[in-house]
């Protein structure tokens, strides 16, 4: 038999009463010290998780509880009951510096590779998953927000938006199941960006670095590649899924709208990643091959893109450059 002292709470008042408890062998564990005697079986008995050295308590079926900080005690009806052995394993790591650092630094590598693998993995599958027309609505109002803060209304002509706007279309045939739609603006330098809704916008002061339309037609084909592939509603979930982990362990649901109302501000900040970059370049390969339209041609802006910038990482075209050019790729396109 298994006997020690504890705090008897009947739920109902406050009073507190000094009690023994005993552990028959049958399994029952009996109350001593009451008015009345209590008993209750010990399978229907909640024995609160160790936490240290603080006072543990045990939980009747009927609303009454017990308080008790005899550890060993109470370890002893958790062995008799057939529990708590994840308790006591996780309590003596805790108690024991080597393994809690241990476990910190487990922790630290196992949350770095989730960032770095884990999470773009997890966004991916996602974006795919989600319907095409969801997707492309959460990307509207994105514009709206650019027109309110950087971007500025085009002035280019006319009859050249109407040549660059054909060409696009004719470009968008090749990808019927996209929502593309192609909008001019100046004010960020030469650049070109792709939203979530499948709105290409493309600068007046790229239309005018670019030496001929088909160095332009390269460009979009790379936002196009970009709006097929998702990259926006992937970044857009890849930045969003700490509040949206939180979110949901606090059971806080309204905070899971942060995805649509904060995909601007993600996507001004971010921006794409290597991986996306690649395939986006890969997805206007395709498409120059399709048109036998030659490479060089977006290796030709790509570096006069780079000499516009100076490669300058304070410039106002960064704020928004989804594809900074670097040597690697121009030489991928010369090859």
């Amino acid at each position: 038999m298994t006997s020690f002292y504890a705090t008897y709470y009947d739920g109902l008042t406050s009073e507190r009463v000094s009690v023994e408890l005993t552990l028959d062998e049958a399994g029952t564990l009996h109350v001593a010290g009451l008015v009345a005697p209590v008993a209750h079986p010990l399978a229907a008995v909640r024995i609160g998780p160790r936490l240290g050295s603080t006072t543990r308590s045990l939980v009747f079926p009927d609303g009454a509880k017990c308080e008790c900080d005899d550890h060993a005690a109470l370890e002893a009806l958790e062995r008799a009951a057939g529990r708590g052995g994840l308790s006591r394993f996780v309590y003596q790591l805790e108690s024991r510096w080597r393994y809690a650092v241990g476990a910190v630094v487990l922790l630290s590598c196992v949350g770095l590779a989730g960032s770095k693998w884990g999470i773009p993995w997890l966004a991916r599958r996602i974006a795919d998953a989600v319907p095409p027309r969801m997707a492309y609505d959460l990307g509207r109002g994105t514009l709206g927000i650019f027109d309110q803060t950087v971007l500025k209304p085009s002035v280019l002509g006319d009859a050249r938006k109407q040549e660059l706007t054909t060409e696009f279309g004719a470009m968008a045939q090749h990808y019927p199941s996209l929502p593309l739609h192609l909008t001019f603006r100046r004010g960020i330098g030469p650049n070109a960006f792709a939203l979530p809704d499948g709105t290409v916008v493309v600068t007046d002061e790229l239309v005018e670095l670019a030496r001929n339309d088909d160095e332009v037609l390269a460009v979009l084909a790379h936002e196009i590649g970009h709006v097929h592939h998702r990259h926006s509603l992937r970044m857009a979930l890849e930045s969003s899924t700490v509040v949206l982990l939180i979110s949901t362990y606090l059971g806080d649901v309204t905070q899971l709208t942060t995805l649509s109302t904060g995909l601007p501000s993600v996507y001004a900040q971010a921006r794409y990643s290597r991986e996306h970059e690649t395939e986006a370049d890969t997805f206007a390969l395709h498409y120059l091959d399709q048109c036998s339209i030659p490479h060089q041609h977006f290796a030709d802006i790509l570096r006069a893109l780079q000499k516009a910038t100076g490669g300058d990482p304070q410039s106002s075209m960064q704020y928004l450059s989804s594809h900074p050019p670097t040597s690697e790729r121009i030489h991928r396109f010369e090859r």
